[in-house]
């Protein structure tokens, strides 16, 4: 553990539970990293009940809670800060694992972050592009743009729908494979992010 000192000489153990180290990701990266997994999970919920049960109570209710753009809107801005924070730690972070294993998890985290980018990305140019204002929960981020806007509805229009699928299989592989590391290989890959 990486311990502070401060200018009066006493050693600040709490600062380093915040920060990355070689044993485990800090608080700051945890609460990243379980808050994506929350917005995502709702995200998908959300989209999955209006899918399956159409317009009724409970789809209101959760679109009240999740609306689809606002919580798109609030990946984007979770995963930005999240690059940020890595970048910041990237020389403290748990290793990968060696071999092929590291090489698939560091494959497949690259991949989350490009999908946690661009499906929000794509999805609010297709909001501001077919006319609509970008709201944050009831919140005008982005005034109505005045016509169609083609080159900006055209990405999500094709990406969208099956890179999320993509998301979607990668999030269920993703926990998996945590759980495999948990109780097959009975190493603290789980523990570094769980706390």
């Amino acid at each position: 553990m990486t311990l502070h000192i401060e200018s009066t000489g006493i050693i600040n153990q709490s600062d380093t539970k915040w920060r990355d180290s070689q044993n485990y990701y800090g608080r700051v990266s945890r609460t990243l990293h379980w808050l994506t997994a929350a917005l995502v999970i709702l995200q998908f919920f959300v989209v999955l009940a209006w899918r399956e049960t159409g317009k009724n109570a409970v789809t209101l209710f959760l679109d009240s809670i999740g609306p689809h753009g606002s919580l798109g809107l609030l990946i984007l801005v979770v995963t930005l800060v999240r690059l940020y924070w890595t970048r910041q730690n990237r020389k403290q972070r748990p290793p990968k694992a060696p071999g092929l294993g590291g090489s698939v998890a560091s494959l497949v985290h690259a991949t989350f972050y490009m999908l946690l980018l661009f499906l929000p990305a794509f999805a609010l140019l297709r909001q501001y592009g077919e006319g609509y204002e970008i709201r944050l929960y009831g919140m005008t981020i982005l005034p109505e743009a005045e016509r169609h806007i083609a080159w900006m509805v055209a990405p999500a229009d094709l990406l969208h729908s099956p890179l999320s699928w993509l998301l979607a299989g990668l999030m269920i592989g993703h926990i998996t494979m945590a759980l495999i590391h948990r109780f097959w290989f009975k190493d603290n890959i789980l523990a570094r992010m769980a706390g």
